[in-house]
């Protein structure tokens, strides 16, 4: 019978055991910000720069970004790999990278922009 019981006591350690370290599953959504350092779009009249980068995460694929003071709107691919979310174009070619600093925080590679959720 202790035997019986021992064998029941593994097999449900074993089958309750799983592999949590995949982070591919972080959930992020809404938008987070960056305001460019010095940007100033009042001189000249110079109105097409965007003083404010953005993105939002529409949903677990597409996200809506706004960067590098562009003034057009792109709708982007994006996939999350551990703590990194990598931002491609439709045709594949990547547009920037962010780490994920925690749910309210990104960090843009490259430039280490900090970008915070509204």
């Amino acid at each position: 019978m202790i035997k019986k019981i021992t064998i029941l006591f593994s097999l449900v350690f074993i089958i309750s055991c799983s592999n949590n370290d995949n982070t591919d599953t972080f959930d992020i959504s809404g938008e987070f910000t960056h305001t460019i350092s010095d940007c100033d779009n009042t001189n000249n009249n110079n109105n097409e720069i965007n003083c404010v980068e953005f993105i939002e995460f529409n949903d677990e694929t597409t996200a809506t970004i706004l960067i590098d003071g562009n003034d057009i709107i792109e709708i982007v691919n994006y996939e999350i790999n551990n703590d990194q979310i990598d931002v491609n174009r439709s045709s594949g070619i990547n547009i920037c990278s962010f780490l994920i600093q925690n749910d309210t925080t990104l960090k843009r590679t490259g430039s280490d922009d900090i970008w915070i959720k509204k």
